[in-house]
């Protein structure tokens, strides 16, 4: 596959006054530079944990804590072999000339024009669902957060209304951040989520030792040698309906697929094996903080535990507070990481112009590149402009042409995304609504159906066993799914 530009000298190519001199000489002292291992794995590992691991501890009491550690193992197995699905595809995508390097180019030439249209949508609409989940996060822990710091609060103070509050994020923490042309510029962000991940984490175990055997307490939850000779805490109800709950909220923990490609175009040396370590170190880190989150939240309130965990009663003890703000902070900075695939997916990956010798977004996309996604674009701005040539042509032509032009695309698919996100996610108070749709339908098709049938189109009769293997994975976890989808559809009913 043909390499990407590699990333330019330091201190001889950059002027030392401009911005972009100062960002280079601070990545280079903290040993982070853009494009390398470290950055994208701090990258991908922030858009993968998020909202789902509050769920976690939830989904351990519907099928136990061995099953859910198993599952949990099962879950990262399965991202990572649909990461080497979509890097494989990518590097058989060139034999049919051209390299595809994101989902849409991919689907063109499995598929053509419409398959590619469907791809996009998918995307987008999954990436864009996210958004809401994570907004509907941040505005149901932070005045739970404040109330159960001070009882004198009052729950219907304007500054703890949903809007108040989600208004307040998107102003000063996502529109900056999602404006961002570059996901690299997110790696320091993405250490600070990445932390906080790792402090609730350290919370939620020293909790559950701290509060259990407490015989003050009638509800202390039993010590960790007594709880595993309870054999429903062991291994649950076991039913279909508690795996069927499971296995959706399991997968889309592991959702990070569609950043994958983003992130691999961003490397400064990309290849498959390197992206392919990428993969492994953040499944890595993602699965150790999962298996201690769901098996330790699970302990601590066992078939009492809330869809959220921490608006459990942990007692208004400050270090989980401490750790619910956190993961607001973290949760807020994973937002301007879908924001950038979404906006990436919706451009098509369209280059924008350079100024001042340095690199403008996307500029790292290879050239020549057979892209229907590009023909498509270019296509539709000529229809517009053609349209009203008759009329308007000299007026009409010159608006398209600015509205269309990927720089000011830039600017108005993030405002009106998150524009967007922040309406719907003020009028929804559940988290559960917005994974339970995306669980069901975009994350299996995004993770699982669509690697499948990219692999299928492009091996040409190759890596029979790891078809055969994405054939079966991809029916059983859409059986589940589709189960899960019917159950929450009767629930519904039922109320």
């Amino acid at each position: 596959m043909r390499a990407f530009s590699d990333e330019k000298e330091r201190s001889t190519s950059l002027n030392t006054k401009s911005p972009s001199a100062v960002w280079e000489r601070v990545t280079s002292t903290m040993k982070i530079p853009p494009g390398s291992i470290r950055s994208s794995v701090f990258t991908l590992v922030t858009s993968t944990v998020g909202s789902g691991v509050l769920s976690l501890p939830f989904a351990t009491s519907q099928s136990g804590a061995i099953p859910a550690i198993l599952l949990i193992i099962g879950a990262a197995s399965t991202a990572y072999f649909s990461i080497w699905m979509l890097l494989k595809c990518s590097e058989l995508s060139a034999e049919q000339g051209g390299t595809a390097c994101t989902y849409q180019q991919l689907a063109g030439k499995c598929g053509g024009l419409k398959f590619l249209k469907f791809t996009k949508w998918v995307l987008v609409i999954n990436l864009f669902g996210t958004t809401v989940a994570y907004m509907v996060v941040i505005a149901t822990i932070v005045p739970a957060a404040i109330e159960a710091m001070s009882s004198s609060v009052d729950p219907n103070a304007w500054y703890l209304q949903r809007w108040f509050i989600l208004l307040f994020v998107v102003a000063f923490i996502e529109m900056p951040l999602g404006l961002m042309k570059e996901m690299n510029a997110l790696r320091y962000t993405s250490i600070i989520a990445i932390f906080w991940s790792l402090y609730l984490t350290t919370i939620t175990i020293v909790e559950y030792f701290e509060m259990c055997g407490d015989a003050s307490d009638d509800n202390s939850p039993k010590c960790f040698s007594e709880s595993f000779q309870d054999e429903r805490i062991v291994w649950g109800p076991t039913t279909f309906a508690g795996f069927a709950q499971t296995v959706p909220i399991m997968i889309f923990a592991y959702t990070c697929q569609p950043n994958v490609l983003p992130v691999y175009l961003e490397m400064s040396r990309p290849s498959p094996g390197r992206m392919l370590r990428v993969g492994r170190i953040s499944i890595t880190i993602c699965t150790c903080i999962y298996v201690a989150i769901s098996l330790f939240g699970y302990l601590t309130f066992t078939d009492n535990v809330e869809g959220d965990y921490l608006l459990n009663d942990y007692k208004h003890h400050r270090e989980v507070l401490a750790g619910g703000f956190g993961l607001v902070l973290s949760v807020a900075l994973c937002i301007p990481l879908f924001v950038h695939a979404g906006r990436f997916n919706i451009m098509g990956g369209q280059s924008s112009s350079k100024s001042n010798g340095v690199d403008a977004p996307y500029s790292q996309i290879p050239e020549p590149m057979e892209s229907a996604i590009f023909d498509e674009v270019d296509s539709m701005n000529q229809d517009q402009m053609n349209g009203h040539s008759g009329n308007h042509e000299n007026g009409t032509n010159t608006w398209a042409q600015y509205v269309f032009n990927p720089e000011v695309m830039h600017y108005w698919t993030t405002i009106l995304w998150l524009i967007a996100a922040y309406g719907i996610a003020s009028s929804i108070e559940n988290i559960a609504i917005v994974i339970g749709i995306l669980g069901s339908t975009t994350i299996p098709i995004i993770s699982f159906v669509l690697p499948t049938i990219f692999m299928s189109c492009l091996a040409n009769g190759r890596y029979r066993l790891q078809r055969y293997i994405a054939i079966i994975l991809t029916i059983v976890v859409c059986v589940f799914c589709l189960a899960n989808l019917l159950y929450q559809i009767k629930d519904f009913a039922g109320k």
